[in-house]
């Protein structure tokens, strides 16, 4: 299974930072931020990504953006 990065997520939907932020009421630079490490999102904002992209907590990885392409490689 196949864990989405909240940047993953973003640039999917062919969103910028600032669109997404625009959207979730924050900041582009708290969009930056939690793209490149996501381990402490807070409940509110991790429900604004579970409902804007419709996926499950279980789908979104959730830490370091370097940890995150560290799994992938050794996965792979």
């Amino acid at each position: 299974m196949m864990k989405w990065t909240l940047e993953a997520m973003r640039v999917s939907a062919g969103l910028t930072q600032k669109e997404l932020a625009d959207e979730f009421g924050c900041s582009s630079r708290t969009i930056a931020r939690l793209e490149n490490d996501s381990s402490d999102i807070g409940y509110k904002m991790l429900v604004k990504y579970i409902n804007k992209f419709h996926v499950k907590f279980d789908d979104i990885f959730l830490g370091i953006k370097y940890e995150n392409f560290v799994s992938n490689k050794q996965g792979a």
